[in-house]
């Protein structure tokens, strides 16, 4: 008994050294679960869909909170929002902003008269309001029943748009990004979609996913990915544009990787 209790007493102090760290780790960790479960009450729970087409959204989180954040929402006159954005850096802040982005984008979309004005109303209310150093990326569009798709990229990834017969495009015109300067101008970019042709919006998440080689995912290999699933419906396909990438860097995502689908039928 002599012995345990001496044992005890000299562990006492080493347990008062690391008390501190434990709680500081436990208030770390508490506080990532928080911002995570903040980014996922920004995504849709459901997608909605657009007659003649279909969409779906797809997430995979890295180990750090990140900002990506999107969004499908029904616009009036029968057009459909999309919307995806990451926001620079990890962490809590990135999620708070990220929801930021998210309830701005809700609150000026319905008013805005384009995708340009859009992200110029955005680019307004947040520059000047956040840390240095932080801002968005930040792609909006606009699908219409036609398959006319106005969009404003504010320096985000190009999207990927694949014909029904195979030939891909980049429709790659963009602008500067969100939350630096508030005179930056926004322009309106179009693109007519056809039967069988497919779009996707994505985030670098997907792109610089990592293999044990070094080697980035790309877009070579998501364009040769999508080739092979174009006879899938859509959310096959997103799950297994997810499952693929997941595949090549082992599960060890070193961002988060967001993607949005849209084919017309």
């Amino acid at each position: 008994m002599t012995q345990g209790g001496s044992k005890g007493k000299s562990d006492s102090p080493m347990l008062s050294r690391l008390m501190p760290a434990v709680r500081t780790r436990l208030r770390n960790e508490a506080e990532m679960e928080r911002a995570r479960q903040l980014q996922e009450s920004l995504l849709p729970r459901e997608v909605p869909q657009l007659r003649g087409f279909q969409i779906d959204c797809r997430w995979q989180p890295s180990e750090m909170v990140s900002g990506d954040y999107y969004d499908v929402f029904p616009l009036d006159g029968g057009a459909m929002a999309l919307c995806i954005a990451d926001v620079a850096g990890k962490g809590p802040e990135a999620a708070e902003l990220a929801g930021r982005v998210r309830d701005a984008v809700r609150r000026y979309a319905p008013g805005a008269a384009s995708p340009a004005e859009l992200c110029t109303r955005v680019n307004r209310a947040l520059s000047g309001t956040i840390a240095p150093a932080k801002y968005i990326t930040l792609l909006y569009a606009v699908l219409e029943a036609s398959g006319r798709v106005r969009y404003e990229n504010a320096g985000h990834c190009q999207p990927l748009l694949m014909r029904a017969n195979g030939a891909v495009e980049f429709p790659s015109s963009f602008s500067g990004v969100v939350g630096i300067f508030s005179h930056w101008l926004y322009q309106n970019q179009e693109i007519e979609l056809h039967a069988g042709d497919w779009l996707l919006l994505l985030t670098d998440g997907i792109l610089d996913a990592e293999n044990r080689q070094h080697e980035a995912y790309g877009y070579r290999r998501l364009i040769a990915h999508l080739e092979r699933q174009r006879g899938q419906r859509v959310e096959s396909a997103a799950g297994e544009i997810l499952a693929e990438v997941s595949r090549f860097c082992r599960g060890r995502f070193v961002d988060d990787a967001s993607l949005i689908v849209v084919k017309m039928q």
